[in-house]
Order: C-alpha cells, then structure tokens, then sequence
C-alpha cells in the first residue's frame, strides 16, 4: 500500500484510466472529474506555496458546503500545512477564538463571511486573508488561474498532522482535536469496509464540511472507493429528496433529526427514491419507529454508527435490514480497526450488561488537542480514549448507550440514564421528540425533567406523559417535571440536542439548591 496521504487518493483515481474522467464531485450545475478536480487541487496547493504557506503551518477555512471547500480540503493537504475549519455559523467572537488557539496564520474565506471576521488587522492574529467568489480582495480562484496543475513538491509523512477540529463547546471552551494523514486515511477505510462501499455509489454530503461526518463519514471513504459525491449546502429536506432522485443517490448519511425532516417531507412529495441502498445515522440510536418508517420508505439497508470528533469519527456499525431488526437499540459492534471496553470508574472493564464508560483504542484516534495538555491527558489514557459516553455491551459484543456521563441524572442515589427514558417516550405516538435533562434538587440531588415536543394534532398534557413513563419504568425515573414545547434546541451544524440549553432555561423554574 501506498503510504496513507490524503492527498493521494485523488493523486491516484486521477491517475487510473476507469476513474480520471468519472465525477468525483457534483455541486448544482458543477461537475469535476476525478482528474480535474485533482488538477484544481494542486493549482490551489501550488499557489499556497508560492505565496509562502509551508509545512505545518494553520490554515483556518470558513465557509458553507461547495465543491471547492473539498478542493482546498485536499489542496491543504497536499501542501503539507494543516487545516483548521471554521463552524460557518460561529459569531466574530467564535471565530477569532479559533484562529487565535490554533494560531491559524491565514485564512480562506467565502465572501459573505469577510465581514464577519472583520479582516486580518480585526484581533484575528491573522496576517494574510483570501476569499471566496466576490470581487473584493485577494481571490482564491485567481491564485488558482495562474498556478500550475503539476503534483506538488512537500515532502510529507503519514504521521504528519493534517487538520484542527473543534469540538462544541458545551464544557468549556471548544477544543481543538489534531489528526494525522493516516488516522483520517484508515478511518474512512474502515467505514467504507463496514459499510459495503463501492465505486458505484453516489453520496449525498449533507454534513457540513467544517464538521467531522463531512469529510471524514463522506468525503473521504468515497473517494476511497473511486465512488461520486453530491454536494448539498444544507439539510433541507425537499433539497436531499431531489438531489437523491436526480442523482439517483445511493448512500444517504444523516442525524436522526434530519432522518425526520425527509421522512415527513416525501410523505408529501413522494419522490423517486429507489436508487437508495444504504441509509446511515449517527449522533444518537434510532427510535424504534422511526427506524422502521426508514426502512419502508427506502427499503434499504440501514446503518446506525456511534463515534465522536477525538474517535476520528466512527467507532461502530451497526447493519439493520427489514428481515433482520435483531439489535435494535444497539449502535453496532467495533469497526475492525477499533478495539472498544466499557469500564468503571478506576478503568478496569465491566462485565456485559453493566453500565459504564466507553473507552476505544484506534489508529484513527486524535494525536492530542492543540495546545491543551492537561485536557488530552485526561481523554487519552493508557493508548485509550475515553469516550465521556456511558454505555453497555451484550455477550454478543455490541455497545448500547446509555447516554454521556455528563448528562447522567442522580436522584436519590440512583443514577438515571436519560437516553433510556427518551427512547420510551419517544415510542409514543403522541409524541415526535424529546429530551430529559437532570434539574437541581434540594432534596433527591436531582430531578428528572422532560422536555417534549408532541406530534402533529396530538392532544398532550404534562400529566400523561409522566403517567406513560410511570407505567413502563422504575418510579425514580418519572419525570418530576414535563415541559411541552414548540421544538428542541438543537446544533445548527448536525441537529443535535442542546441539552445545556434546556437544563439553563429550566433550571431558574424548578431547580432548587
């Protein structure tokens, strides 16, 4: 095998008679080639060098999905120095705090998010600036034109760090977690081995490529198998649904919030989806029914994965099909290239049923978080990661969480594991979302409180929702307090549950100290 650079996977389909001339990338009404997008690649990679980008330096990226965010996402790679993505979403603040951690020297950046960053002399600690599309400033495009296509001189190693993702922020200040050119390589190999990939896929990229299922859920094991991708910018549900049709879309990877938005939406629509061979989820296990609704839908493979940024991504698979429902609930068994225990809190494993802390051992883990020593010590211990997530696994060696040790409920001394009671509630037809959070107890420590958002028409009262959780769970873990809302907060990135925002919004209500 040739050693594990990103930057020769695209070198490689380029250079294969089968692969050069097929789309390796669709954006609207653009398409590129394997050879031309690995040809705007090194035009984008040579232009950086000339202007003086060198090996290692950080280069912080900020802007929406396009087809040529995944030509600068190699073209970086290729130079040797290491990308730093910008959340397109973060507020000037957000923004200078990332350039500033990662001492990000310069930035590409789309046109509509200059003002944002307020240019270089802003408080960026940036010293140089180039953007995308607009007419104003120095433009990426231009520095492209007038570049050579030819494969750039940096001599690289597998091991050398390739990109900074920063994790949310929910406690404490966003991380930056640092990856090196083979921990992302063997990561989408192991997804697309777990996966069935094949170079006659099409996927659909709805992640944003500031994000980890972006490059490294999409990009990269597709590229891998010499297979084609859709570019959406954004999660709208009518977009996916035509572009899947258009396309005839093969591979569709999205949060279980969004899974809802497109079921709903072709149930109005009814567009032509037979294309559709795999359906992927990650960030949270499926409901029962809304698995179910994928698979008569699409009827088609499903896939449920568990990882995390500092993983590399995904940690485990899990095959659900309409003949084979065996392990709902679970999120899969270990890739092949992840070793994966559930400990207790000295880090001495437990046994199958109970419930403690995932921790995985992975080629694909992150090398450290930028500048952060004492925080990497306390995720990486002993060759293992410690996930912050709880969990438990069968004899059969699959894992079901139980949700992330921060967010584990104790009242009264018994420790509650909300994702046990969200997944009940979430079986109930009156009710299409929810959320439980731990509120301040004087009394029990903690209480349990249910955040819910109930379904289209369906009459719903506080009371019957504690009643229908008292009925089917231990007493303790009836919500104390049931609030019914509009809709959940959730990350605009991936649709993830801001359960930090609910326990400050309830907290001032119900807590007591």
């Amino acid at each position: 095998m040739d050693r594990m650079l990103l930057g020769s996977i695209l070198q490689r389909n380029a250079s294969d008679p089968g692969l050069k001339r097929k789309p390796a990338v669709i954006f609207g009404n653009r398409s590129l080639t394997y050879g031309e997008l690995n040809a705007q690649c090194n035009r984008i990679a040579n232009g950086l060098l000339e202007r003086g980008v060198r090996k290692g330096d950080r280069i912080g990226v900020l802007s929406r999905n396009s087809d040529v965010y995944v030509a600068v996402y190699f073209a970086l790679a290729k130079t040797g120095a290491i990308l730093v993505p910008v959340n397109y979403w973060y507020r000037r603040g957000e923004i200078h705090y990332t350039l500033q951690q990662s001492g990000a020297c310069g930035l590409i950046c789309q046109d509509r998010f200059v003002d944002e960053v307020g240019g270089v002399d802003a408080g960026s600690g940036l010293e140089w600036m180039l953007t995308i599309g607009g007419t104003r400033g120095n433009r990426l495009e231009d520095l492209a034109a007038r570049s050579p296509s030819v494969e750039p001189a940096v001599e690289l190693d597998e091991d050398d760090p390739h990109i900074i993702l920063y994790t949310s922020g929910t406690t404490g200040f966003p991380k930056g977690a640092v990856f090196s050119h083979k921990s992302h390589y063997l990561q989408a190999l192991s997804l697309a081995l777990a996966t069935g990939g094949h170079t006659c896929d099409v996927g659909l990229v709805v992640y944003p490529l500031f994000h980890t299922g972006g490059p490294d859920c999409l990009v990269l094991p597709h590229f891998l198998t010499g297979a084609t991708l859709v570019i959406l910018d954004g999660a709208d549900p009518g977009d996916i649904l035509s572009a899947v049709a258009q396309h005839r879309a093969t591979n569709v990877f999205c949060v279980p919030t969004v899974w809802r938005w497109i079921l709903a939406h072709q149930r109005l629509s009814n567009h032509d989806v037979a294309s559709v061979q795999r359906c992927l989820g990650s960030s949270d296990t499926f409901p029962a029914a809304l698995l179910e609704d994928i698979l008569a839908t699409f009827e088609s493979d499903v896939y449920v994965t568990y990882g995390l940024t500092e993983a590399g991504c995904i940690l485990t698979v899990c095959r659900l099909t309409s003949g084979d429902l065996g392990k709902l609930g679970s999120v899969g068994r270990p890739m092949a290239s992840v070793g994966l225990h559930v400990v207790d809190s000295s880090g001495n494993p437990v046994a199958p049923g109970e419930v403690g802390e995932v921790v995985a051992k992975t080629a694909s883990v992150m090398l450290e978080y930028w500048n952060m020593p004492e925080k990497t010590g306390e995720a990486l211990k002993g060759g293992w990661l410690y996930t912050g997530d709880l969990g438990r696994m069968d004899d059969d060696g699959y894992l079901y969480l139980s949700g992330r040790a921060k967010d584990m409920i104790i009242s009264g001394g018994e420790n509650i594991y909300p994702l046990e009671i969200e997944r009940l509630l979430k079986e109930n037809p009156k009710i299409r979302d929810a959320a439980v959070v731990g509120i301040p107890d004087r009394e029990w420590g903690e209480s349990v409180l249910a955040a819910v958002v109930a379904s289209d028409g369906a009459d719903l009262t506080p009371d019957e929702v504690s009643d229908y959780v008292r009925a089917r769970l231990a007493g303790f873990k009836k919500p104390r307090w049931v609030e019914i809302i509009p809709k959940l907060p959730v990350t605009t990135a991936t649709g993830k549950v801001q359960k930090a925002v609910l326990r400050e919004r309830f907290r001032t209500k119900y807590g007591t100290v």
